[in-house]
């Protein structure tokens, strides 16, 4: 599978089989298992080249390896038209989420102690976006989910297979997110978490 990885325009068996040290006989029978399972495809011309499920993993690698750089203006832009800390977050695994990324907020009174920490995903805004489980207007916003007076407005970050991959959060004081002010963050983050999204490769 590495030879294959390595050659994205193709190659040929009997390379493929040189390269691994393996009669062509053998070497076929395991392209053949790879085919079956996506990671490789024999192209018309005979030529070996990666599958659709090895470009999908990498595609899903590449833009989770690299989204905290590209998120970084996206959360200044969303802190600086708030004033309230715009944050990163990622799965840590099935019951948590980690903040990966943070851009403070302008207000003298504002949210700054989430960074690189971990948080429950159940019942928590960020866990809702994690899954995909938003209101109809792409958000989920919690109160008092994870601190007493503290509430976020999180969105999934979908990547270029529409799998969501991330979620962008605003977190600051529930005194300060709430009517007119709470809704222009809800959509405030469902435009940023979109805009992410596109540089990570959703359309």
């Amino acid at each position: 599978m590495r030879e294959v990885a390595d050659h994205p325009h193709g190659t040929a068996l009997a390379d493929l089989a040189r390269a691994v040290d393996l009669s062509a006989s053998t070497a076929l029978r395991q392209l053949r298992s790879l085919e079956a399972a996506g990671f490789a495809t024999r192209r018309a011309d005979g030529l070996w080249v990666p599958g659709p499920e090895l470009l999908r993993i990498a595609r899903h690698l590449a833009a989770v390896a690299t989204l905290p750089r590209l998120a970084e203006p996206v959360l200044a832009s969303l802190a600086a038209e708030l004033g309230e800390s715009a944050y990163l977050a990622e799965a840590a695994d099935e019951r948590t989420a980690v903040y990966v990324a943070m851009e403070a907020g302008t207000h003298p009174v504002r949210h700054v102690s989430w960074l690189g920490h971990t948080v429950p995903r159940r019942g928590t805004a960020v866990g809702r976006a994690l899954v995909g489980d938003v209101d109809a207007d792409g958000v989920a916003v919690r109160e008092d989910a994870v601190e007493s007076g503290i509430t976020a407005v999180s969105a999934p970050v979908r990547d270029a297979l529409g799998q969501v991959v991330a979620a962008i959060s605003v977190v600051g004081p529930s005194f300060r997110l709430q009517g007119d002010t709470l809704a222009a963050a809800r959509g405030a983050v469902a435009v940023h978490a979109g805009r992410l999204g596109q540089l990570a490769g959703h359309r």
